[in-house]
């Protein structure tokens, strides 16, 4: 059988989630079936993984137009790279790769939907555009030959709120990155200048009102153990306002790292209090590398966690979450953090997770090939 050829379609190789996530998936998959190849639509960035995803066997390709300019010439641009290269499958991440998709022909096309828009959008961008962007998704996503979600919460919420049927693939984590490892915890808060005698509550995301970190220093302060820290690791349009305010030794931001698993092995505690989520590696990498980790009682962090999990608060209650906090600093925590680390191994994988993308791409393939 002759090899599969596969054009992924995104923005840039910024990197961030989505980015981490196509990466997993394409690490993962046996060259012997599958040639491929990534289209960029702009010019990367100063923060780009391009590097690391060349380390990999594939070929790179930037548009390098602008978003205005991309309007008018990125899709006739990608059709002609589509029939070049005689690709079988089209597979995009993200607002503006899903639109082009969604109006290519001659290919299999697939998505990954990373977000749900109603949501995810209007807490970014406001009421207005996030509204605009909402549409133009939706509009773009119920085209496509296989629309997938990045969890089973996303998929649900599809069906029930939208009346779009999607198939979903669990976002995966690289488990040999995010483990635990007691013997480092000690050495790495030396390194990294945290408090080595005190117990560490991390957070490892965005500082934006849908991550809703403000909620979790309110919890915080209420705390009256002084053996606590609090650690922000991530950037974003509340990083300056909650770190003027919050001026004092048990609360620290370090703003965006590339070390992230590092300040993991180094914390003690995790803690996500997002009003949305697709299905956040945070979480996975937290849970992976042995933290207990508190979280917003929302759809995508209960899929991971399971209904039962005891540190699930109410996302707009900060006395919930402070009793939660309370509650991990008192309880023995070794059996649930076993059991989590377990799961997150067995199914939320890197490898498991681009297995099943392997056998998608396998499916789509053969069915059309019966087609023809």
């Amino acid at each position: 059988m002759d090899k599969i050829k596969i054009l992924y379609l995104v923005s840039t190789l910024k990197k961030c989630g989505p980015i981490n996530i196509l990466y997993g998936i394409i690490a993962g998959l046996d060259r012997s079936k599958f040639d491929i190849y990534i289209l960029c639509l702009s010019e990367e960035g100063k923060d780009s993984a391009v590097e690391r995803f060349k380390a990999l066997p594939l070929k790179i390709y930037h548009l390098n137009n602008s978003r205005l300019l991309g309007l008018f010439k990125n899709k006739r641009a990608v059709q002609k790279m589509v029939d070049k290269l005689d690709i079988d499958l089209s597979h995009s991440h993200g607002i503006r790769a899903d639109h082009i998709n969604s109006r290519l022909k001659n290919v299999i096309r697939l998505n990954t939907i990373h977000n749900f828009p109603a949501e995810d959008y209007t807490l970014r961008y406001g009421k207005a555009k996030g509204m605009l962007m909402e549409i133009i998704h939706k509009r773009a996503i119920v085209k496509l030959d296989h629309p997938l979600a990045c969890s089973k919460a996303i998929s649900d919420k599809f069906n029930s709120i939208y009346g779009i049927a999607t198939g979903f693939i669990q976002n995966g984590i690289d488990t040999n990155r995010f483990f635990p490892d007691k013997k480092l915890k000690h050495p790495l808060k030396v390194e990294l200048g945290l408090p080595p005698d005190k117990r560490i509550f991390i957070v490892s995301s965005a500082l934006t009102r849908l991550k809703n970190p403000q909620i979790i220093l309110e919890a915080f302060n209420q705390i009256r153990d002084s053996r606590v820290h609090l650690l922000f690791l991530g950037s974003g349009e509340l990083l300056e306002p909650l770190a003027s305010k919050n001026k004092n030794g048990a609360v620290d931001f370090k703003g965006k790292v590339h070390n992230v698993s590092d300040y993991l092995k180094a914390s003690d505690y995790f803690v996500s209090a997002s009003l949305t989520e697709g299905l956040p590696n945070s979480v996975l990498e937290a849970l992976g590398t042995g933290l207990p980790a508190l979280l917003s009682n929302i759809p995508s962090h209960i899929e991971i966690v399971g209904h039962s999990y005891p540190y699930l608060f109410d996302p707009l209650d900060a006395a919930d979450l402070h009793r939660k906090m309370e509650q991990v600093l008192d309880h023995d925590n070794r059996q649930l953090i076993s059991a989590m680390e377990r799961k997150i191994n067995s199914e939320f994988s890197a490898g498991a997770m681009s297995e099943k993308y392997a056998s998608l791409y396998l499916d789509h393939a053969n069915k059309n090939a019966l087609k023809l």
